[in-house]
């Protein structure tokens, strides 16, 4: 067995002439190394793809690399709550030292840190967690917009109304309705992607700020990580800013959440009617039997509220410090908001595949509600020959004479419409009753909705075709990353295996 020296209490012990207060390291060390402790498995990772590029660029001999690897392999092994750490001694990358030294002795153990620092180990491990994070929720976000275009599917020709103001605006479906958050999440989606990009870049090997004297083959090591790429600039290796861009992209999306959340706590409400939820996803008042509490719709937009606060709260940890400060380079709560953010899509996906409309309601609704009198102006346009600003005027006064006499759109003449035009100082126009009726029709309004992405059938079946090839293509994108991954570690296990068979028996 080698000889070494007695470990110290402290890492600092040679600098410091005293440990660090137990406040002060309840408040730092603590919280960083309780993370740590929980991500050991990806602190090893990086670990072992490190001693293997050390290896293999002659830092280390096969057998002193072998040993080693068996070792963090045992230590990945027992898991999180099998690891002693030290108090007071450090970081996670200190406690590994520590315990490498207890078990293998320093002549071994202390050539792990070769070529590498705090920063860039943290910060590789940073990305590993984050990049498996984004995968996560890109995976529950392609499930919930699987969810969105199966209930579209389902009343994808089913009349709805759409709000602007909050006031009756004009008629829809409720798949198309549905398929406007399938595109908006996509924006989201496009998003996550483009953060993933940023994450997967390996800053492995950046050392502090200005690199090594040494000559380390950090694309090995990036490829041995799954990394794409190796961050090119050594300064940049502790950033973690594309955390902000995550956090906003999460953001969006918990507001997407509201939105629709929103839009359902109205439709169910008694008053509108048009929606209603699956019993599992309501609860009843402790008082008032004779109610059904949306719970889930309340349970999203509560933690779509929180969410608001993320960005600020990100943008507020890369204050303005300079670059020489490297102890708030990090968002502490990335992990619970992509938690977080994963759970309630889960929860609004159950919502959506749960939500029944009430065919009956809408369509009594839609008989009475005056959502269809731009289709009408533009008849007047389009047929009768009237400029759009005066058929516009003449719409608005007979809705506003029918209001004010009590007339319901269903009982609308055509002598009410000629009045409204004579009020309105114009000649009268040659449209008989049941051109009238078909104008103010609901129903015909939807079937002759031909522009490009409206609610008529024909583009809502071209926007559930397009919602399915793009959820295909998303898929695949999701399935390439984690691929990927898969074979970095195999790659990184055979050749962890290699070395260790180099430790003599």
């Amino acid at each position: 067995m080698p000889s070494y020296k007695p470990l110290p209490k402290s890492f600092a012990e040679g600098r410091l002439s005293k440990p660090m207060s137990d406040l002060l390291s309840g408040y730092n060390e603590g919280p960083r190394l309780a993370w740590e402790v929980k991500h050991l498995s990806t602190i090893i990772q990086v670990d072992r793809a490190h001693v293997v590029m050390l290896a293999k660029q002659g830092y280390m001999t096969p057998a002193q690399a072998g040993a080693l690897l068996a070792e963090l392999d045992d230590i990945r092994g027992a898991g999180a709550g099998g690891f002693t750490v030290t108090p007071g001694y450090g970081s996670m990358v200190l406690q590994m030292e520590k315990v490498l030294t207890e078990r293998v002795g320093d002549e071994i153990a202390g050539r792990l840190p070769i070529a590498r620092s705090r920063l860039d180990q943290g910060a590789t491990v940073r990305r590993l967690v984050d990049r498996d994070s984004v995968l996560s929720v890109a995976q529950q976000l392609l499930r919930l917009q699987d969810a969105l275009v199966e209930t579209a599917d389902k009343y994808a020709h089913t009349p709805f109304i759409s709000y602007t103001h909050m006031q009756q605006a004009q008629p829809t479906t409720f798949g198309h309705y549905l398929l406007a958050f399938f595109e908006r999440l996509h924006d989201s989606f496009q998003q996550l992607t483009q953060v993933y990009r940023r994450i997967d870049r390996s800053p492995l090997g950046a050392v502090g700020l200005s690199g090594t004297t040494l000559d380390i083959d950090r694309d090995l090591t990036a490829c041995l990580l799954g990394f794409t790429e190796v961050l090119d600039n050594s300064r940049l290796g502790r950033d973690s800013y594309y955390q902000v861009e995550l956090v906003f992209a999460l953001t969006m999306i918990m507001t997407l959440l509201n939105d629709l959340c929103s839009d359902l706590h109205v439709y169910s409400s008694v008053e509108f009617g048009t929606v209603e939820l699956d019993d599992s996803l309501c609860s009843t008042s402790s008082v008032f039997p004779h109610k059904k509490n949306p719970y889930a719709l309340e349970t999203v937009k509560m933690k779509a509220g929180e969410a608001h606060g993320w960005i600020v709260s990100a943008l507020a940890t890369f204050r303005n410090e300079g670059t020489g400060d490297t102890n708030g380079r990090n968002v502490s709560f990335i992990d619970d908001a992509c938690a977080t953010t994963a759970g309630m899509m889960c929860l609004a996906g159950e919502i959506v595949r749960g939500v029944v409309v009430n065919e009956a309601r809408c369509e009594a609704l839609l008989s009475r509600a005056w959502v269809t009198t731009n289709r009408l102006g533009n008849v007047l346009l389009t047929e009768h020959h009237v400029d759009y600003r005066s058929a516009h005027s003449v719409v608005g006064r007979l809705v506003k004479n029918c209001l004010d006499k009590g007339v319901a759109k269903p009982d609308v003449t055509i002598a009410m419409l000629q009045e409204a035009v004579a009020e309105m100082a114009m000649e009268p126009v040659a449209m008989t009753q049941e051109d009238l009726v078909a104008a103010l029709s609901h129903t015909d309004f939807i079937n002759s909705s031909i522009s490009f992405g409206s609610t008529g059938p024909r583009q809502v079946q071209r926007l559930m075709v397009k919602a399915a090839h793009t959820n295909v293509k998303n898929l695949a994108w999701v399935n390439d990353k984690t691929r990927r991954l898969m074979v970095a570690d195999k790659e990184l296990d055979a050749a962890t295996a290699r070395l260790r068979q180099s430790v003599a028996p």
